[in-house]
């Protein structure tokens, strides 16, 4: 009787010994890269995270691969722009999916439009032109990371629904929840400072890819190398461009990480002034850092550059 008790003892050492499974992380499927780094910096070591375009590819071209696909069915929360932004290839994909758990009205979807304000595109008729690219940004400009006010705004509320779908880590997801407000602020506060020089400075760019960063920053517009959202710009839209330089006092030309500078090119070898690239998001530029205040200061540094007079790429 005695062993038996000693060894029952035992073997309930042995069980409390062992290592128990970690819970299980929240799958976490973002729609962009904005959305992905902002999940990691919401959820931190609580969630796993797949994303469907990485800082350097085109967000407007989604190639629905079947990794995408086995994400899509294995996630418990969605995180996109909204606004009917990714529909064209998000609804069919998520029709094949079949996964409950990110149905409308579900928890498990989240888009970032129901939440902030959206903004249209400074220059572009969205029914001009070319109705086959009407549909790029159907609901107002969906490019909300270059604003961090908004994005503050929405790491609060993806932290609250991350609490939702996965109480056991609600501690993880209020702290760093707190932690990047907090952040995100104090870097808003910061590079507001910097960057006042560029108040009032005119740029143009070859993509709507940048209304929230220049309203943020109070930069002017002054024209769009794309004479609708996703055409690319012809001789005669590059010509208008060039025109207009030397007219509206234009210190410089953006382009995103992620578009072929040509066109962008042309213009600053035909006019002299610089040609700046930006991240678009986090992740856009190399060494820049992984997070969003990475994001923003890398940022208004090369914006700091181009108003005197230095190019980056």
């Amino acid at each position: 009787m005695r062993r038996f008790v000693l060894g029952a003892a035992a073997g309930l050492i042995l069980i409390a010994a062992a290592p128990q499974p970690a819970s299980a992380k929240l799958n976490v499927f973002a729609c962009l890269s904005a959305w992905g780094a902002l999940a990691k910096e919401i959820g931190g070591s609580a969630v796993d995270v797949f994303t469907a375009v990485n800082p350097l590819e085109n967000p407007d071209q989604v190639n629905v691969t079947p990794e995408l696909l086995a994400s899509l069915k294995a996630a418990d929360l969605l995180v996109c722009s909204g606004g009917g932004y990714e529909h064209n290839w998000l609804q069919p994909a998520l029709d094949r999916a079949q996964n409950p758990k990110l149905a409308e009205g579900q928890p498990g979807q989240f888009f970032a439009s129901d939440f902030v304000r959206v903004l249209d595109d400074d220059h572009h008729n969205h029914q001009g032109p070319t109705k086959a690219h009407a549909h790029m940004h159907p609901g107002g400009n969906p490019h909300f990371q270059g604003d961090p006010y908004r994005i503050r705004a929405l790491g609060g509320q993806l932290g609250k629904r991350m609490i939702e779908l996965d109480k056991a880590d609600a501690a993880t997801y209020s702290a760093n929840t707190k932690a990047f407000v907090r952040e995100i602020g104090a870097v808003a506060k910061e590079l507001e400072k910097k960057a006042a020089a560029l108040q009032g400075v005119n740029i143009v760019s070859q993509h709507e890819h940048s209304v929230y960063l220049l309203r943020w920053l109070k930069i002017r517009s002054a024209g769009v190398l794309e004479p609708a959202v996703g055409v690319p710009p012809g001789p005669g839209d590059l010509a208008r461009i060039v025109d207009l330089v030397p007219r509206e006092n234009v210190k410089f030309v953006l382009y995103a990480a992620y578009e072929d500078p040509r066109p962008s090119n042309y213009v600053t070898e035909r006019t002299g002034i610089p040609l700046v690239k930006v991240p678009f998001t986090v992740g856009g530029t190399e060494g820049a850092g992984p997070t969003y205040a990475d994001f923003y200061r890398d940022t208004v540094e090369r914006l700091l550059d181009g108003l005197a007079g230095r190019g980056r790429s």
